[in-house]
């Protein structure tokens, strides 16, 4: 369409969308499914990008420099084009005509009829929220590391064994999911969970906890305890993941010999059968009150010959790739 035609249409196209949205809050911008130049931008647009409406008609999206790789905007231009009705709604960044950069969510639909078809950016200025997540992020860091400290400082002989478990089921996670931003709830889970996982040994008597002997079966009980009373103490904090069910998990086997309630292969959460594996190879390798640490070779042999018995086959695999590639606890 010719560039004096199409811009009337895309007026005529902003006038009638603007009629469902507050233009001086949010910023507008319509675009050329094929070129990708913007053919109209609102006020909002305008006064926070700092381009004119003229700069702009000389520009497109990812001339605002999206935080976008090209070839994944095309991808989602394509889909959109295949299905008009439907719509993409992303976070990304946008930089202001005098450099400074601004997390966006950008709602993006094609609008297509006998009249005009162009690209519709809807895009919001999500600083505020970003920064709010930030501070709940922090206070939620701040609880996670309260909590797991409570462990460390009943049981001075493990000090640092959750953090270690969390390194390892952390880049077994990694290397499972291929670190892709899809999976990253999930190894975020994965991290808070491990950190977490012993915290029900705050309720087990901390003499039976430092006893540097091997416990009698009423003791060995008590121990047992710790991934109920692990659920019990979490099941009421607020996480954004199913922490409390993770760590009322992490000792349960493939084959249903695990405890507390005998769970078998499916049934048991992925997330805990990573950890599973990760505090095997860590407690076994290291020192405890009643003996020295069997040693990495060990540790590692545990797993191999019950691998698909009691551990997940695949996650054994992955960490045994792991250590192959030179991993080390770091603390």
């Amino acid at each position: 369409m010719g560039s004096v035609k199409s811009r009337r249409i895309a007026e005529m196209a902003l006038k009638r969308l603007g009629s469902v949205i507050d233009l001086s809050f949010n910023e507008m911008y319509l675009f050329d499914p094929d070129s990708l130049r913007f053919l109209q931008a609102n006020r909002g647009a305008t006064e926070n990008s700092g381009y004119t409406l003229d700069e702009l008609r000389k520009m497109t999206p990812l001339d605002l420099q999206l935080k976008m790789d090209r070839g994944v905007f095309e991808e989602v231009l394509n889909r959109l084009k295949k299905d008009p009705m439907s719509y993409e709604v992303f976070e990304t960044e946008h930089v202001r005509k005098d450099g400074t950069a601004y997390p966006v969510e950008v709602r993006l639909q094609l609008h297509e009829d006998e009249y005009e078809r162009v690209f519709v950016a809807i895009v919001l200025d999500i600083t505020e929220r970003k920064r709010s997540e930030e501070s709940v992020q922090r206070s939620l860091e701040s609880l996670i590391n309260t909590l797991s400290s409570l462990v460390e400082a009943r049981d001075p002989y493990t000090s640092g064994h959750q953090k270690r478990v969390s390194e390892l089921s952390v880049a077994i996670a990694r290397r499972l999911y291929s670190d892709n931003d899809k999976y990253k709830d999930i190894i975020e889970s994965i991290r808070v969970a491990a950190l977490l996982h012993d915290i029900g040994k705050s309720a087990v008597p901390t003499e039976i906890l430092t006893k540097p002997v091997r416990l009698n079966d009423l003791e060995y009980h008590l121990v047992r305890e710790h991934s109920a009373k692990g659920y019990e103490i979490l099941k009421g904090v607020y996480f954004p993941w199913p922490i409390a069910e993770i760590v009322f998990q992490h000792h349960e086997r493939l084959d249903g010999s695990g405890y507390p309630r005998g769970l078998k292969g499916d049934d048991i959460r992925i997330e805990a059968r990573i950890i599973t594996v990760a505090d095997v190879v860590e407690a076994m390798s290291s020192h405890r009150p009643y003996r020295a640490s069997l040693g990495m070779d060990k540790a590692l042999e545990e797993i191999i010959q019950n691998s698909g018995k009691y551990y997940d086959r695949k996650v054994v695999n992955v960490c045994l790739e792991v250590f192959d590639e030179g991993f080390e606890f770091k603390s």
